[in-house]
């Protein structure tokens, strides 16, 4: 296992970024959400859309807010609740970011071809896995 660990830190580093962005990867996440889901535009949908808690989902938005990224719109029938919206300055900071984020996929990916596809295929079946574990209540013993 610890062989597998310490491979699966190899892939990790050779997807990290390599020029820093204005946004976090968590950021640019909740905005790609709000540019491919614009009706699905509120702090609670972003949350389970994105499967990030409330709490980071919040202070993400906010940071986004700060930085010119979204703007806010209260709702008329309920004033506690408002809908996000992507502005300009969102638009191009997350194709910086996504430029920024992809990239070292991409440079592996031309590098590995078929190699980095399945790699990926399995990528997904373990997240679904995870997913799928954090439904369970039990607890695991590590060894």
């Amino acid at each position: 296992m610890m062989h597998y660990q310490q491979q699966m830190q190899k892939v990790i580093r050779a997807l990290l970024p390599v020029r820093k962005s204005l946004l976090t990867a968590s950021e640019c996440e909740l905005l790609a959400h709000l540019y491919l889901r614009p009706e699905q535009n509120t702090p609670i949908l972003l949350s389970q859309n994105s499967g990030m808690k409330k709490e980071a989902v919040s202070r993400c938005l906010k940071t986004l807010y700060e930085k010119n990224c979204i703007r806010k719109q209260r709702q008329a029938e309920d004033e506690r609740s408002y809908r996000l919206f992507i502005t300009e300055t969102g638009l191009a900071e997350l194709k910086k970011g996504y430029e920024s984020i992809l990239q070292p996929f991409y440079d592996l990916w031309r590098n590995s071809g078929k190699d980095f596809e399945a790699f990926m295929h399995y990528a997904d079946k373990l997240a679904a896995h995870i997913e799928k574990g954090q439904d369970d209540t039990c607890d695991h013993e590590i060894l």
